[in-house]
């Protein structure tokens, strides 16, 4: 099964393609205005005319206009080729290559912090005691969450992670199929 994933929930996001749950290939993407401008014509260009079995693509927390940008697009292809389409949290496109386990936070930049904790994506505001009681963690920005929360953790900076995605989203397809989902975007703390 040929997939193409697909998230823009934060600045650094990327496009996949992967076969059963391998990566074939992925190209990062960077956030911002120009995104939706871009996209279309990024999405094609990366594709090379091949068309996927199944899209999936991250439906947040992250962004607002970002998340919508890439879930419209996912849409769109899907409808058009008829094929299925899942949504995934967009945090775990950031779970460290080295341990998968690990929390993952991102500025809300709402006055909060997004969580990936223990499979869970969380708004928490800066004191949430949740914060201050984990041992490790992982961020796209670790800087900004250290002067925005009080961490005890170590926090290791994050990236894209494709490879991790790819067997996620092969695994989701499989045990759920093309289920409705929901954004996730949370708006305040």
């Amino acid at each position: 099964m040929l997939m193409f994933i697909l998230d823009t929930s934060a600045e650094k996001g990327g496009m996949i393609l992967a076969e059963n749950g391998q990566l074939l290939r992925h190209q990062p993407l960077i956030g911002g205005a120009s995104l939706s401008k871009t996209l279309g014509s990024d999405v094609k260009n990366f594709l090379q005319s091949n068309k996927p079995d199944a899209i999936a693509v991250g439906k947040g927390p992250g962004s607002y206009t970002g998340i919508r940008v890439g879930v419209a697009m996912a849409k769109g292809l899907s409808y058009g080729w008829h094929i299925p389409l899942i949504g995934f949290c967009s945090l775990f496109a950031f779970v460290p290559q080295k341990d998968p386990t690990c929390p993952v936070l991102s500025d809300a930049r709402s006055g909060g912090i997004y969580a990936l904790l223990n499979g869970e994506p969380h708004l928490l505001a800066p004191e949430d005691p949740r914060l201050t009681t984990l041992p490790k963690a992982a961020s796209l920005h670790p800087a900004t969450i250290q002067k925005r929360a009080t961490l005890t953790a170590s926090l290791e900076e994050t990236d894209f992670n494709p490879d991790f995605l790819s067997k996620l989203c092969y695994t989701q397809f499989l045990e759920e199929g093309a289920a409705p989902f929901e954004l996730s975007y949370f708006s305040s703390p």
